[in-house]
């Protein structure tokens, strides 16, 4: 439902020749087929996105369409993945968005994560836990603690379980969606542990 309204948003825009429109719903329509799968025609949109925003000078909505970019990449392409990250923390950090730094910021834990490199996950995830409280964005804070136990679950299964209790309390004061997941992952945790 969703998916529908953002390409007529984004119908819309082309008609009326509104490019920064564009760059906004061609961004949205990305991160929705991203977080259903869609991830090869998530890339095209986000790739669309990325263009337009680059000939308008649009730094934020290149630094979103970066970001999201690096999203749908951790999907195997951890070299592209890295490079999309990077930049869009650089603008990020350029324009003093904080709330998409630490974005980019958790983002880059779980791609250093996902290809084994678990100081510099780590890193970031303790660098966007930082920034989230100073912010007081909740859901980043959740983000960031859930990618700390991920990383913890490496040989120190007590601060797993400490950091993902605490991001599971989190999501479920705030109402997000990943409730399940964390949830899932903590259950599975205590059950290696032999506290299921």
């Amino acid at each position: 439902m969703y998916q529908v309204a953002v390409e007529q948003a984004l119908g819309i825009y082309r008609d009326l020749g509104y490019r920064l429109g564009q760059v906004n719903a061609l961004t949205n329509l990305g991160d929705v087929r991203r977080l259903t799968g869609e991830f090869p025609a998530a890339a095209q949109a986000l790739e669309e996105a990325l263009g337009i925003a680059r000939d308008l000078g649009d730094r934020n909505g290149q630094a979103n369409a970066l970001s999201s970019l690096g999203d749908v990449r951790l999907t195997g392409e951890f070299p592209a993945a890295a490079r999309n990250l990077e930049e869009a923390l650089a603008i990020y950090r350029d324009l003093g968005d904080r709330g998409g730094e630490v974005t980019a910021l958790n983002e880059r834990g779980t791609l250093h994560l996902a290809s084994g490199e678990l100081a510099e996950s780590e890193r970031s995830h303790q660098q966007a836990l930082e920034l989230a409280r100073a912010i007081a964005s909740s859901w980043d804070e959740a983000h960031a603690l859930a990618g700390l136990g991920r990383c913890a679950m490496v040989g120190r299964a007590a601060e797993a379980e400490d950091k993902l209790r605490q991001a599971l309390e989190i999501f479920e004061r705030i109402g997000a969606a990943e409730v399940a997941d964390v949830a899932a992952e903590l259950e599975a945790l205590l059950s290696t542990m032999g506290k299921a």
